[in-house]
């Protein structure tokens, strides 16, 4: 006898079967490109690689909306409730310390460095493209995850940041009043 415990009243249900084989089918889509790009170098005729080559490009798409197709809308609504779900539990996050603050600020503005490098004394960099691209790649994903360590205060203040409406507010301004 088993017994599914549900915490969240209002969370939908595991669509089950449905959900894996169509999220399967979505990811493997994902390669059907490169995999058609391997392929291609072993056809003997330029006629074959270009059939690989049109086979695998069509294919990737086509399997996206299939995959769609074949989860339906009850996991549609089981992905955006997940995705709420870690947004509001996991990524919202409105009071961070003073601590976590300093290193996503740090984490954010480290990134820039690498640009400016490159702009104003590229002898600085090697030469590799693949070095140059890992770097910037590297800090890429230091730049993203910073806005997550910020937290959702930080997210807030960005957002003001491209609205002209927006005023500063601290906390000093507010004690005087």
């Amino acid at each position: 006898m088993s017994t599914k415990i549900k915490t969240d009243p209002a969370a939908p249900e595991n669509p089950g079967v449905k959900f894996y084989l169509g999220l399967g089918i979505f990811i493997v889509s994902f390669f059907m490109l490169p995999t058609g790009l391997i392929l291609k170098s072993y056809a003997p005729t330029h006629h074959w690689k270009l059939l690989i080559m049109t086979i695998f490009w069509l294919s990737a798409p086509l399997m996206k909306i299939f995959s769609i197709a074949i989860m339906g809308k009850s996991s549609y609504l089981y992905i955006q409730y997940r995705i709420r779900h870690f947004y509001h539990h996991v990524a919202k996050i409105h009071e961070v310390s003073q601590t976590r603050y300093n290193i996503g600020l740090v984490m954010f503005i480290v990134p820039f460095v690498p640009n400016y490098i490159l702009a104003y004394a590229p002898h600085l960099f090697p030469n590799a493209y693949m070095i140059r691209s890992f770097i910037h790649f590297f800090f890429d994903v230091v730049f993203i995850s910073s806005l997550f360590v910020l937290g959702g205060d930080f997210w807030d203040k960005l957002r003001a940041l491209f609205s002209y409406t927006a005023k500063a507010r601290f906390e000093e301004d507010e004690e005087h009043q």
